[in-house]
Order: structure tokens, then C-alpha cells, then sequence
């Protein structure tokens, strides 16, 4: 090691003159230390001949060495003798610290030049050399076989277990053993409460705390900025207590606006809540409590139709109201069978097949009761009437026919499939008075376009057993519904939306409970409503972009069509004579029967019309 020379005490010839010189002699005095690594060396130099007086002084020592050598020079003081005794002392990491070994030798100071060296050794014992000297040299090392494990440690109360001590109570004796399990050797835990709570992090949350115990509450989050929230209003960055994180605080209320859905000029759906710009196409003026009518909204006038139609949260409360059904209730020997029925705005048409193979089979009642019964020929299962009144039928062998209001006869017209029947048939009607487009569907599974006078195309092939179809408008697509059951134990039910653009066609996913029946009849509202009905008072309801199980009929009574205005106005035929109603959450029965009703047809909920068996039909017309 590098020798130096410290002079670090005096000592003077007693009464030598004044003009001795005091540093004409010195003692030359070596320590050597070994097997430790002092934290403090000091060493006291004492007059043997009067022990009063003494002097210590620190020396000092080269960091991280576990042997050495210090070199001191001790000076004569005034008043001292040449004699005196020296006493090196070791302590453990510090000046504070345990003392863990002691030399002391006498000497003598000499009048001139520099004295041979006093030899001073210190000798302690630390295995591990982790700066803590052993028991056995009076060190505090806890256990000296491990350098991972120093002197003993104080510790503090550690209530909440987070490995840090309180900062508010004072800590125990040092000690090697942790004195309890709520005890930690860190201390400065602001919260001793709170787990989370405590020094040597970041502050992880927005709380209105300090959760690093740096006296500084939120410091990482901004605070107090300028901000928008999630509703675009302006407002001030502040604690969210929920989750610990920031949110935009605002004093601002959002407006609402909603948007007309259902096409009939009043607005009710919901178009967003913001402080921004209204969302395009909305209005905040609330109108419309049922979006999936185009029958109900305030300002609309209550008529007689089991619909709240001015949204008033009443139904039918206007003028007095009779919801009782008119026709003929059928029944006796010689009665039509009434398949199908189309209802327009002057006339109704019914079709089927007559008692005898030459009685009558369609039947026109005008608007003023006034019925005329026809024959045309074949046996007719399907009708839709135009706006002019000409019917269209479909039925038996494939046929399709057409008869106009003051026609005697009917007009056939053939598919290629004979063996197939036409179960189902609707229409749109020409916007410039001409021909209108139709489209039937037929057992063999397939969907023909019609439009008169040409004749009909097949334009899709679905390859299931179809019972019915139905559209809204030229434009968007059908839905046709029906069900596989060729060579199959169990009928498979189906939903199709077919594209009236070519003729593609989607095979819509059903509800996995919904098996073994046919689906007899659709009805759709909108693009974002249509009802299904068949077997086993099945009842469904395509919304949210899907088909849906509703509440089944009562008695699970097999139903044979339907026709809907809305969520809450859906009527159903059954094969127990019925026209039941449904309000958007329980059946109720409109008109009750005893002879089977095979379909319903209606252009508004006040103009409804069913038939059936043995002669069967009803009307439901209210002004």
C-alpha cells in the first residue's frame, strides 16, 4: 500500500524555552490492520506522566481493504512529557459504529529526528467481508457466513404488509430477527392503511393522495387542463375515483339527438349524445317513440287500431273505439275453401277452392260489401292484389293466373314446374302505372319473376319446400321462408333474403331451439324488422341484424301467416280459427273463430282482412 505521513498530534518538551522548536522530534507510529475492512480507525495518544492529558484523532482509512498499513507522526505539544502511551481502536462501518479490536503500546517522542517505528496491529474477524466483523471480535455481522446478511436492523410497524414501515411511528431496538410479521426494515410509508401506499414508486393512480409518500399528490397526472370528453364538451382534466385514471370533467350537458328510422318523418332512434355539431341527419327534437312503425308518433291522431299512435302512452284513447271483426263466420255443407286473401285499397280478393270442381273459387268484395263470386280454373293457394285491383293468384301444377276487377274470367299463365305448387305470391307496383313485378315462390323451391304480360322467370333456385315470401319495396331484398324436409326425419325450417337486383341469396342463421316445423308466413316491416310465423305457435323476429325467438303463441298453436306494422303490432291466422295479436309482449286474441283462418293481408293496421275454411273470412276496417 501507498505509506504516508500524517502528523496528526504534538507533543512539547516540558518547560522547554520559548523559542523550542515543537516539531524538531517526532514518533513515527505504523497501524496495521487485517481480516476486516475498518469503518473507523482512530488513535489516542495520552501523556503517561499526567493522564489528563490526552488528544484522539481520526485516521484515516483506504475504502474497501481488508489489510493495511496507516502511517502516523506524533509531534511534541506544549507541556507534555516525551512519555506516552498510544491506543489504536477498530471500529465496525463507522465512527458510531462497534468496536472490534485495540493495540496500545508506550513510546517515547524524541528531541530531535524521527523515532524507529511503534507497531500497531489490529486484527478482526469478517468471513464474508460484507464490512460487518463478526460476534466472536465484538462486531454485530448477524450471520458471518453469508455476505448477504449485514448487522442487525431496525424496524417499523408494517401494518398493511406493503414492506414498509410506518414514517409516523418509531422504530424498534436494532435487531437480526424481524421482531413480527407487520414489521418491515424500510420505513416512510405515509399510509400504513393502504397496501398500495408506499416510498420507492411512481404515483400509479389518480386519487387525490399521495401513494408514493413523496409529500406530492398526483404529480404525473395533468390535472387541471383544458379537456373534451367523451361527448365532446369542454371541461377540466380531473381524477376519475372509479379506476384511478384522468377524466374530462364537465360542467356542460350534452344534447340529445335522435334520427327518423322508421321513414315516416319523425325522429326517435337514437343518434348520439354530444356537445359537438349535431350528427348528420338528426334533430334534437324527440317525435317518434317507435321507430319500427311508420304508424306511430306524436302528432299523429289516435284511431282505433290497438297502436299508441300518438305516443301519448295510451292505446286507442281517441274517439270511441269498436276492435270487434266483421265477415262471415262460414261453416255448413258447400263452402269454398279460402286459401288466400289480398286486401287493396277499394276491394278484397279471396281464392282457394271450390265446393265442386265447377263451383266458384275467387271472390271480389268491394268496398261497400258488395261480393262477386268466379270460377278460375285450378286450385289457388296464394293472392296479391295491385293497386289498379287486379288480382294475381298462384296455386296447384304450377299455375299462376291474373284477373282484373271487371273481368269475367282469368288470365293463366304457367311456370315449368308442374309438379310444384305456388305457395306464396306479393307485388310492386309500377310507379308509372304499368305492369306490376312480382315474385312467387313454390314448393319445389323456387323463386319466378312475373311481370305481366310476359311470362314468368325462374330467378332463384332455393331448393326447400317455400311457403311464403314478402318485400317492402322494389328495391330492397325478400324474405321467403319455408323448410327442407325432402327425405328428411325432421323438418328443417328456413329463412332466405334474396336479392331482387340478381337473385342471390343469403341462408339467414335461425335460433338452434327453432326445428322440426315449417315457417309459413313473413312479413316484413323495414330493413331492420320482419316477422316469421309456422308450426308449434313458433314466432320469430329478425332485429339487430338477426333472427330471434319472441314469445310463441298460446297453446303453441300452428300459425299460418302474419302481417306486422311494427314491434308492437303483429297479427297471426291460426289453424284453430284465430287472429291473435301481439303488442310487442304478450298474444291476445283480435278475433276468435272456429273454422281454421289460412291468411291475412292488410294495407294498414285499420284495413285488415282473413279467411279460411268452410267459407271463412273477416274484416277489421275502421276509418
Amino acid at each position: 500500500m501507498r505509506l504516508f505521513l500524517l502528523a496528526v498530534l504534538g507533543v512539547a518538551w516540558v518547560g522547554c524555552s520559548k523559542g523550542d522548536d515543537l516539531k524538531a522530534g517526532a514518533l513515527s507510529i505504523k497501524i496495521h490492520y487485517e481480516s476486516f475492512r475498518p469503518g473507523c480507525v482512530t488513535l489516542e495518544a495520552s501523556d503517561r506522566d499526567d493522564v489528563a492529558r490526552h488528544t484522539v484523532a481520526t485516521v484515516k482509512v483506504p475504502a474497501g481493504q481488508r489489510q493495511g498499513t496507516l502511517s502516523v507522526a506524533v509531534f511534541r505539544q506544549s507541556g507534555w512529557s516525551q512519555n506516552v502511551r498510544l491506543r489504536a481502536v477498530a471500529r465496525e462501518q463507522g465512527c458510531d459504529g462497534a468496536q472490534v479490536a485495540e493495540a496500545v503500546a508506550d513510546a517515547e517522542i524524541p528531541g530531535k529526528g524521527v523515532s524507529d517505528p511503534v507497531e500497531l496491529t489490529l486484527r478482526a474477524v469478517d468471513a464474508d467481508d460484507d464490512g460487518f466483523v463478526s460476534t466472536s471480535s465484538g462486531g454485530t455481522d448477524c450471520d458471518d457466513q453469508n455476505g448477504a446478511v449485514g448487522g442487525p436492523k431496525v424496524w417499523y410497524t408494517d401494518e398493511d404488509g406493503d414492506g414498509y414501515g410506518s414514517r409516523y411511528l418509531p422504530p424498534s431496538e436494532p435487531s437480526c430477527q424481524r421482531p413480527a410479521l407487520t414489521s418491515a426494515s424500510r420505513a416512510g410509508d405515509c399510509d400504513d392503511r393502504d397496501r398500495l401506499v408506499h416510498p420507492d414508486q411512481e404515483e400509479f393512480r389518480c386519487d387525490g393522495k399521495d401513494d408514493n409518500c413523496n409529500d406530492q399528490i398526483d404529480e404525473v397526472f395533468a390535472l387541471g387542463g383544458e379537456c373534451k370528453n367523451a361527448f365532446a364538451c369542454p371541461g377540466a382534466n380531473t381524477c376519475d375515483m372509479t379506476d384511478g385514471g384522468v377524466t374530462c370533467f364537465s360542467t356542460i350537458q350534452p344534447t340529445a339527438y335522435f334520427f327518423d328510422e322508421d321513414g315516416d318523418g319523425e325522429a326517435g332512434a337514437d343518434g348520439g349524445v354530444t356537445c359537438g355539431p349535431p350528427p348528420p341527419g338528426t334533430t334534437a327534437e324527440y317525435t317518434d317513440c317507435d321507430e319500427s312503425s311508420v304508424y306511430m308518433a306524436m302528432g299523429k291522431f289516435d284511431v282505433c287500431d290497438r297502436m299508441d299512435n300518438d305516443c301519448n302512452g295510451t292505446v286507442d284513447d281517441g274517439a270511441p273505439c269498436k276492435l270487434d271483426w266483421q265477415g262471415v263466420p262460414g261453416g255448413g255443407s258447400g263452402q269454398p275453401k279460402w286459401n288466400a286473401i289480398a286486401v287493396g285499397q277499394d276491394m278484397a280478393w279471396l281464392a282457394g277452392d271450390g265446393a265442386l270442381a265447377d263451383a266458384g273459387n275467387v271472390l271480389k268484395i268491394q268496398g261497400d260489401g258488395g261480393t262477386s263470386l268466379s270460377l278460375c280454373s285450378g286450385s289457388w293457394s296464394t293472392a296479391w292484389v295491385s293497386a289498379s285491383g287486379q288480382v294475381f293468384l298462384g296455386g296447384g301444377a304450377g299455375k299462376l293466373a291474373s284477373k282484373l276487377p271487371e273481368q269475367a274470367d282469368c288470365t293463366l299463365e304457367s311456370t315449368p314446374d308442374a309438379l310444384a305448387t305456388i305457395t306464396g305470391i306479393m307485388g310492386f307496383n309500377a310507379s308509372d302505372g304499368g305492369s306490376p313485378t312480382l315474385y312467387a315462390v313454390s314448393s319445389g323451391g323456387v323463386v319466378y319473376r312475373w311481370i305481366p304480360p310476359a311470362a314468368p322467370v325462374q330467378f332463384a333456385t332455393l331448393g326447400i319446400n317455400l311457403r311464403a315470401v314478402h318485400g317492402t319495396t322494389a328495391t330492397e331484398p325478400l324474405r321467403v321462408v319455408g323448410a327442407r324436409d325432402y327425405n328428411l326425419p325432421v323438418k328443417e325450417p328456413h329463412v332466405f333474403r334474396v336479392s331482387v337486383a340478381d337473385g342471390s341469396y343469403v341462408d339467414e342463421p335461425l335460433p338452434a331451439a327453432v326445428t322440426g316445423i315449417y315457417l309459413t308466413g313473413v312479413s316484413v316491416v323495414n330493413a331492420r324488422f320482419a316477422y316469421a310465423v309456422g308450426d308449434n305457435g313458433v314466432f320469430l323476429e329478425w332485429t339487430q341484424g338477426k333472427w330471434q325467438q319472441r314469445t310463441a303463441a298460446p297453446a303453441n298453436v300452428n300459425l299460418t301467416d302474419v302481417v306486422a306494422f311494427g314491434q308492437k303490432a303483429i297479427y297471426a291466422t291460426s289453424v284453430t280459427g284465430e287472429v291473435l295479436f301481439f303488442n310487442g309482449t304478450n298474444w291476445t286474441t283480435a278475433y276468435l273463430g272456429s273454422r281454421a283462418m289460412r291468411s291475412i293481408d292488410a294495407t294498414s293496421p285499420t284495413r285488415i282482412g282473413a279467411a279460411g275454411v268452410q267459407g271463412t273470412y273477416q274484416f277489421f276496417n275502421r276509418p
